[in-house]
Formats: structure tokens, C-alpha cells, sequence
């Protein structure tokens, strides 16, 4: 994907959406995160401890970033930095489906 392309499409473009599961790297999450990718993260099939060491690890990595974690589900959660989560096009996918 050229520079140019990749400037032009907005956070809902960038975001990837993960289930995780027992094959998901958590320093590969954090290597997306630390490229400025947005990531929805599914947990809902994940053992619940490890799902919170994930989540406590990845929030620190995007509070590095400037970024922050948001709630949109009881198990699944937007990472992104704070200018893609203001991105309109991101924040109308969140409140769409936020409880």
C-alpha cells in the first residue's frame, strides 16, 4: 500500500477487528497498536484471567501512544489513540454498538 493511500483512510479504515483466542500473540497486538492501528478486540471466547493480563498489557501500550481503551461491550474493547477515537468515522461504529 503506498504513503499516500494509507494518509487518506480514516481510523474506521485502518481498525481490525480480532477474536482473540489461545493463538492470538499479545506483542503482536501491541506491535498493530504501536503502528497507530486501531484494533476491536473480542474476548469473548477467552479464558477471563487472561483476558484481563491482555487487557492490562495493551492499555499500558496504548497510554504510551496517547491513546486509550474503550468499553463497547461486556468483553469487547475499542484500543486506539486519542485522535482515532475522535475520528467520526470510528466514534459511529463504537456508539453504534456500545451497550
Amino acid at each position: 500500500m503506498s504513503k499516500k493511500k494509507k494518509d487518506k483512510q480514516n481510523a474506521y479504515e485502518r481498525t481490525e477487528f480480532i477474536k482473540i483466542d489461545d493463538d492470538t500473540d499479545v506483542f503482536e497486538l501491541a506491535d498493530k497498536l504501536m503502528y497507530r492501528r486501531p484494533l476491536i478486540l473480542n474476548f469473548e471466547d477467552f479464558d477471563l484471567v487472561e483476558s484481563n493480563r491482555y487487557i492490562l498489557f495493551l492499555s499500558g501500550v496504548i497510554y504510551a501512544l496517547d491513546g486509550d481503551v474503550e468499553a463497547i461491550r461486556e468483553r469487547i474493547f475499542a484500543f486506539a489513540t486519542k485522535r482515532d477515537l475522535k475520528d467520526k468515522s470510528l466514534r459511529k461504529f463504537i456508539n453504534k454498538y456500545k451497550e
